[in-house]
């Protein structure tokens, strides 16, 4: 089967006043994976991230976004073909659902029809039907709720891709565990569809990537499908990764 390279970096680098905070970094996404980065703080991972829709800049090398040299994109109109989703949500406050949803349609000028149309079709997808919830305000809504419209809105336009950044981190480990299955189900509904989500824990990472990439101290570790990292770690680094989690089960098996 023939892949696609949405994303690649060719021997990129950023340094913060004079701290390397990724060092030469080559990596290339395809189109439709679902792609978890894991790291601890300080490893890089959430600047890869910002990167890809150019919050940030890299200081040498290049990122190509379907082909094409990111640097030379408008970065504004680059932003309306990338969904972002981030913790904090952000969802507009004196704004409804349907209209929270719809933010980008408009400034892209869709028409009405296309934009009803569109708010509709994701609030099913969410599971927020469009008839009890499209007139509703963020604050009617649990957190799980938001962060569920939050995906919505990133989906909003149709990008080819969307970056998570530890959108769950903040929420109950219950509503999080519901979250990342309907994560997981709305990525394979949508087919062809490249998410790249951020995460420092673990099982996140490896239930919902189909590949994990593993950073420490602004370099790759590894990257792999979490059963070829499971079975084959590469350095110390990651191999003590698996082995905290290996203590961690038995710690659960011994009181289950």
């Amino acid at each position: 089967m023939a892949t696609e390279t949405i994303i690649s970096f060719q021997e990129v680098s950023k340094i913060y006043n004079e701290k390397t905070v990724v060092e030469q970094v080559s990596l290339a996404i395809q189109k439709g994976e679902f792609i978890t980065i894991l790291g601890t703080s300080g490893s890089g991972k959430t600047t890869i991230l910002k990167m890809m829709n150019r919050l940030i800049e890299p200081t040498s090398g290049k990122i190509l976004f379907e082909g094409e040299e990111l640097s030379q994109l408008d970065a504004v109109s680059l932003r309306r073909r990338v969904g972002y989703v981030v913790q904090q949500i952000g969802l507009f406050p004196h704004m409804t659902i349907g209209e929270n949803i719809a933010t980008v349609p408009k400034l892209l000028k869709w028409n009405q029809a296309e934009i009803n149309a569109r708010v509709k079709e994701l609030m099913n997808l969410i599971q927020l039907p469009y008839e009890e919830y499209s007139n509703r305000y963020p604050k009617e809504l649990s957190g799980g709720q938001q962060q569920r419209v939050g995906v919505a809105r990133a989906l909003a336009a149709n990008p080819d891709v969307v970056l998570f950044d530890e959108p769950f981190g903040a929420i109950d480990a219950i509503t999080r565990s519901s979250l990342q299955e309907e994560l997981r189900n709305i990525h394979r509904q949508l087919g062809d569809k490249t998410f790249i989500f951020i995460t420092h824990d673990i099982y996140e990472a490896f239930r919902l990537g189909s590949r994990v990439l593993i950073m420490d101290e602004g370099k790759i570790c590894q990257f792999d499908s979490p059963e070829q990292i499971i079975q084959s770690p590469q350095g110390a680094f990651v191999a003590n990764l698996i082995e905290t989690v290996k203590e961690q089960e038995k710690i659960w098996r011994t009181y289950a």
